[in-house]
């Protein structure tokens, strides 16, 4: 199952405008990458893509490249959240505080590590690398309103990872058509991960016939003595899946 955890906690600094979004930016502090997706915008990943030349036969004079990696610079805004009494940087943006310290820096203390991904579907490429910091100052046009604009340029190769979000592999339930049905009848489930179905249950009854269709969809027959409210539990080798509620004849 899909962990969205992160995108269910990513909110702003109090007092902060930043919009919500779908993408998670984690910086490494201390040892550790924490999220600091809720106080920016405009997050881009900026991928330039790194070109060797080939020679293909027959199109001699014709210019071919193939793809060797990608380098990137990403960029976002932050805007900076005061503290109404000391007029510093609140203590929830003391991640802030040290990347504007990182991009005035030299050498290795002007680099800091990131990660960025999708919130919410692990399908989708996910990023950590090293990155040399910039930043310029935003300009809001709010007296009361103060921010920066960064851009990361990657110190070496960025890592293609495994999404942060990605869950245990086990099945995930969405539908179960028709309801109403009555034992011996065909129901289709859908959901994802569904073509490792090994076993089934429904209403803690053992199915018999289980009929996998794709990744997105799997047939199982309503065994006897089934009736009534009788939640779907689908069960593959990565573990079972949440209960379904459905509603038998």
């Amino acid at each position: 199952m899909v962990d969205h955890t992160l995108y269910d906690t990513t909110v702003p600094s109090a007092g902060s405008l930043a919009l919500a979004h779908q993408k998670i930016l984690r910086m490494k502090v201390a040892g550790v990458f924490i999220n600091v997706a809720g106080d920016i915008n405009n997050l881009a990943g900026n991928p330039t893509p790194i070109t060797v030349q080939r020679e293909v036969y027959g199109t001699k004079g014709r210019q071919s490249q193939d793809i060797i990696g990608y380098n990137f610079a990403p960029s976002f805004s932050v805007e900076g959240v005061r503290d109404p009494q000391t007029k510093q940087l609140v203590a929830a943006q003391a991640w802030l505080v040290d990347l504007l310290n990182a991009a005035y820096a030299e050498g290795e203390d002007n680099k800091r590590e990131f990660q960025w991904f999708d919130a919410l579907d692990p399908r989708l490429p996910a990023f950590e690398g090293k990155f040399s910091v910039a930043v310029a100052d935003l300009n809001t046009g709010y007296a009361d309103k103060g921010g920066w604009t960064f851009t990361l340029t990657n110190d070496g190769v960025v890592e293609r990872i495994i999404s942060p979000i990605t869950g245990d592999g086990a099945a995930i339930l969405e539908s179960a058509s028709p309801a109403g049905q009555a034992p011996g009848d065909l129901i289709v489930v859908r959901g994802y991960n569904l073509l490792g179905t090994i076993s089934a249950t429904i209403d803690g009854i053992e199915v018999d016939e289980i009929r996998p269709v794709d990744d997105n969809a799997v047939v199982i027959a309503i065994p006897a003595a089934v009736a009534g409210s009788a939640p779907i539990i689908l069960t593959t080798a990565a573990g079972a899946s949440e209960p379904l509620p459905y509603a038998a004849a």
